[in-house]
């Protein structure tokens, strides 16, 4: 009952989204090549993502794939695949196949958004301090929409930072002299905060972190012009996808 409520919660709000909100959240995303977008889910929507999110991590460590996480303790990142995922969890792959999400989102990125490829679709990832530091990087599809599900504290690192309207390199041989050639933004973020990338012309990272640790569920979308290209696939699925937001 709470995952069918939840998500008629999520598509009774999509379709009343002020398509005011929407032109905003569009130029910014065309400006910046990111928005915020804490207005197209309700809180309650977001507070049942993040739940699952973290029950899917607990589970992950009960599965053995992780020694403790107390203090001291041996630790590394985590990724959880779409498979794992939708094993194991009914909100996140609902919440990616809903069409007024699709559609407000194509709104708001001036083209259509599409699916990605199965298996590719969702991502939930656990980042520790101590993990290796966040590199920058251009992701292998058109959009990212992002939940911030857990973050560290603005004082202690960690917040996104990113390049808009660049060239994305294949072999990321040039990404020196792309940060030295355009301006760099970086945003602060907090538990519970929606965003929307061009993550494929976005270079992005997010900057190393003192404490805690940085959960998100990210979600890949193609975008119109990728998936003509490739004959109704985004250009990426010659590489392996990027979730590392």
């Amino acid at each position: 009952m709470q995952v069918h409520g939840t998500i008629e919660a999520a598509h009774r709000h999509l379709r009343a989204v002020d398509p005011s909100a929407l032109a905003h959240a569009r130029n910014r995303l065309a400006e910046n090549g990111i928005a915020r977008l804490g207005f197209l889910l309700p809180h309650r929507v977001k507070r049942v993502l993040a739940a699952e999110a973290l029950a899917l991590l607990d589970h992950h460590r009960q599965w053995g794939e992780l020694l403790p996480e107390g203090e001291g303790a041996a630790r590394r990142q985590v990724d959880l695949t779409e498979q794992e995922v939708a094993a194991h969890a009914a909100c996140i792959p609902a919440i990616y196949d809903c069409e007024p999400l699709r559609h407000n989102l194509s709104v708001i990125a001036a083209e259509p958004v599409l699916p990605y490829p199965a298996d590719r679709r969702y991502l939930v990832s656990r980042r520790h301090h101590d993990d290796a530091a966040g590199q920058w990087h251009w992701d292998d599809y058109a959009f990212a929409l992002v939940l911030v599900v857990e973050c560290p504290p603005l004082d202690d690192g960690g917040f996104l930072q990113t390049v808009a309207h660049t060239h994305r390199d294949w072999d990321h041989a040039d990404v020196y002299r792309t940060l030295t050639r355009n301006p760099i933004h970086s945003w602060e973020l907090h538990p519970g905060d929606l965003y929307l990338m061009r993550a494929d012309t976005t270079l992005h990272r997010v900057h190393p972190f003192v404490n805690g640790r940085r959960t998100t569920i990210a979600m890949a979308f193609a975008g119109a012009t990728a998936a003509a290209a490739d004959t109704g696939l985004p250009h990426a699925v010659r590489g392996s996808a990027n979730h590392r937001q």
